[in-house]
């Protein structure tokens, strides 16, 4: 099943974000050890196009608590960089196939 992972950073935590940047992209990269897949990931930007404002991930995973579990233990929510996460099923329609693995 494919859900999508949606969000948004506190105001003012740029500091903290970049210093858990690179634990973050770590645990996305180890997603497979918490039963999950990866299949998009990506920063949410400012209309500037550059500063952060949150993160999105396509993830596919056998059930909600699976994503569930992946997303609080990501190091933004341990370290307290998002203000407010929303967590949906997804059901794609248009665009490149995706195979789901679970």
């Amino acid at each position: 099943m494919l859900f999508v992972v949606h969000a948004l950073d506190k105001k003012d935590i740029l500091p903290t974000r970049a210093k858990h940047y690179r634990a973050h992209r770590l645990h996305l990269d180890r997603a497979e050890e918490h039963k999950v897949d990866v299949v998009t990931a990506g920063t949410l930007v400012a209309d500037d196009g550059e500063t952060p404002v949150g993160s999105i991930f396509v993830i596919d995973a056998a059930d909600r608590a699976a994503v569930d579990a992946f997303t609080r233990s990501d190091p933004y929510h341990l370290n307290g960089v998002w203000a407010e996460v929303s967590i949906h099923r997804y059901n794609k329609k248009r665009g490149t196939p995706i195979a789901t693995r679970r």
